[in-house]
């Protein structure tokens, strides 16, 4: 028995048992020749082919028709933050980039805000609190605070954003219970290590704020004006500006890497000698009353 197939979207009929159809071009009665504009589409043994019902987006209009995700809103958000800086990010510029309109952004954010606070974690992700439990307290404060360095300035603008914001997520509570478990291994009280904590953190991220893109960077990274900076600085009146006119030209060095990694060493040493004189907290408590009573006073 002659069997008819019609595959989706246009196939062919063939056999003997193809339809009868009219004037333009159908085949008509069993086993008859095609006839007409359809005869240039027939295959072999008179099949004929059928134009596709269905065609397919480009990829182009895929890319349009991908469906938001949150993870993709912060993507593009960054991308945006990295080219142009934090002021350039807008719902408005976001929902342009992503190709939407800007109220679908808000299926996926609450707002600008939350947005902001998205991007930082984000951000805040790329650094890695695992350490090394073998490491002295010291030394595990020391590669925290590298790594948060790192990330930063690997992302301009967002250390003026974590400054102003300090969110609550996730991957920012890692990252300070990373910080607090090492300076807890210290032997420190818990007043004194969160003072210690906030101390090391906000000196990286006030680090980072001056990235390597900041105009007072480029100032002394460029050979030639940082020579002719020296210069200025050594000319200086001595009777007004000895200290200057003598060591100006080391504190305007470029020198970024050492100035961040001794001024840690620094800290840290400054947090053993405390340690050392204050095992209990007992000053730090004591000045606490003292600041208190001046306050209420």
């Amino acid at each position: 028995m002659a069997t008819q197939q019609q595959p989706f979207g246009g196939g062919a009929v063939s056999g003997p048992a193809a339809a009868e159809a009219g004037p333009g071009g159908a085949v008509s009665g069993p086993g008859r020749a095609v006839s007409g504009p359809a005869a240039a589409e027939a295959g072999p043994g008179g099949a004929v082919s059928r134009p596709l019902l269905f065609n397919p987006p480009s990829g182009a209009e895929n890319r349009q028709r991908r469906v938001l995700s949150r993870d993709g809103v912060v993507t593009e958000a960054l991308a945006i933050i990295s080219t142009g800086g934090v002021p350039a990010l807008s719902m408005r510029a976001l929902a342009a980039r992503l190709g939407v309109v800007p109220g679908a952004l808000y299926r996926h954010v609450r707002s600008k805000e939350q947005l902001y606070d998205l991007i930082l974690d984000a951000v805040l992700a790329e650094a890695d609190c695992q350490t090394d439990d073998s490491l002295t307290w010291s030394a595990r404060v020391m590669v925290l605070a590298q790594r948060l360095r790192t990330v930063l300035e690997d992302h301009p603008g967002m250390a003026g954003l974590l400054k102003t914001r300090d969110p609550l997520s996730p991957h920012s509570l890692t990252l300070a219970e990373a910080f607090l478990a090492s300076l807890h291994a210290a032997g420190m009280p818990e007043r004194q290590t969160a003072l210690a904590f906030r101390l090391i953190y906000d000196y990286t991220v006030g680090f980072a704020l001056s990235d390597r893109t900041s105009a007072s960077e480029q100032r002394i990274r460029d050979a030639a004006t940082r020579k002719e900076l020296h210069a200025f600085l050594q000319s200086l009146p001595a009777d007004r500006f000895p200290a200057l006119s003598a060591h100006g030209e080391y504190a305007w060095a470029d020198d970024r890497d050492e100035r961040f990694t001794r001024s840690l060493e620094t800290l840290i040493a400054g947090l053993r000698c405390l340690q050392r004189d204050d095992p209990h907290g007992d000053l730090a408590a004591g000045r606490g009353r003292v600041i208190s009573a001046t306050a209420n006073g």
